[in-house]
């Protein structure tokens, strides 16, 4: 009995962080599979200027169970076969052959705040080329 009441507090302490770092790693594949679909669903869009809305709602939706203030996306035009700079403002502003750029960001809040610190900042960004 002595000995089981020395060592449980260190098993609960390694199993809490088991634990922790369990849900802290399916939402960071979450996070990137969010990037990945948004992204994935965005380029085949036919109206360019829905990209930002079908991004961040594809996004949303892989990762529709995260708290909807600590997740943000991002989408940005980047001019490869436009001159100059692209944009989403009109359907002539970005061609075939430029890229779009998700980034997904997320706020993860720890269970147990002792181990790890109470907030982990995760992201990922994932760049396509339109089609």
């Amino acid at each position: 009995m002595v000995e089981f009441a020395l060592v449980l507090p260190l098993l609960l302490l390694i199993l809490s962080g088991i634990l922790d770092f369990g849900f802290l790693l399916y939402t960071r594949m979450t996070v990137i599979n969010a990037a990945r679909e948004g992204a994935r669903t965005a380029i085949t869009v036919s109206d360019r200027t829905t990209i930002p809305v079908v991004a961040d709602g594809a996004a949303k939706n892989v990762a529709s169970g995260f708290s909807g203030s600590a997740l943000t996306v991002t989408t940005r035009c980047v001019a490869i076969k436009t001159v100059g700079t692209c944009n989403w403002s009109s359907a002539t502003s970005s061609q075939a052959g430029d890229a779009l750029n998700v980034t997904v960001e997320y706020t993860y809040r720890t269970f147990f705040p002792l181990l790890f610190g109470s907030t982990i900042p995760l992201g990922s960004t994932v760049q396509m080329v339109l089609e």
